[in-house]
């Protein structure tokens, strides 16, 4: 059996609208200076209260600013100009895979159960995935927790899985976890940082991602 394990922002959907759209809010209401578009999306994909120490800095109510968030995020994504949109051909992708003889998919993102589930349900997205390991459940990446537990709660080994990720916090984790890591440039890291961060591929579109797994699984 193979497990493919994907991140979420970043690399399955769009998220910029709606990330920055959240901090704009959020900051604004907590009277605190809204940081620059870059630095708010070179965190993505570590936890959101690591994500706000590093933007608000350690003093901020940073409790009540992850509270704030997940309050506001499910009233955003009712807004189609901040949902989260998939990239194309990502969902004719998981749909293949996922019926693939032998090969289960998995979910490994910075997200918490609570932000995810409903993401994915507006998707139509929650039965490609056989194990969804979020924020509330594992250490932030890059620690290896969210992978060791993919793999336990589905058989897989580690030399049968591989990780799809955008950011060098994904490539650093599956290294962490002994796990394959391919990387993908439509996201929040660049490719030379993604290679630097063991890579062993980068997909520049989805056609080159669908290849590089089909490999994979063959």
């Amino acid at each position: 059996m193979k497990l493919i394990i994907f991140d979420f922002d970043g690399t399955l959907v769009d998220s910029r609208s709606l990330i920055l759209e959240s901090h704009r809010i959020v900051f604004s209401e907590f009277r605190l200076p809204l940081p620059p578009a870059a630095a708010c999306l070179s965190l993505v994909g570590q936890t959101l209260d690591l994500i706000l120490e590093e933007l608000a800095g350690p003093e901020a109510p940073i409790r009540a600013m992850v509270r704030a968030y997940d309050f506001l995020l499910p009233k955003l994504r009712g807004d189609p100009a901040f949902a989260e949109k998939p990239f194309q051909g990502i969902a004719d992708l998981l749909r293949d895979l996922s019926t693939a003889p032998d090969t289960v998919l998995g979910m490994a993102t910075g997200h918490t159960s609570v932000t995810v589930a409903p993401a994915l349900a507006a998707l139509q997205w929650r039965d490609f995935f056989r194990t969804i390991q979020a924020a509330d459940m594992a250490p932030s990446k890059p620690h290896p927790a969210m992978l060791l537990q993919a793999l336990e709660a589905t058989g897989a080994r580690p030399e049968d899985a591989i990780f799809v990720g955008d950011t060098t916090y994904d490539m650093e984790m599956a290294r962490a976890a002994k796990v394959s890591s391919l990387g993908v440039n439509w996201g929040y890291h660049k490719a030379e940082q993604l290679a630097a961060s063991g890579a062993y591929g980068i997909a520049s579109n989805v056609e080159e991602l669908r290849k590089y797994l089909s490999a994979f699984v063959d």
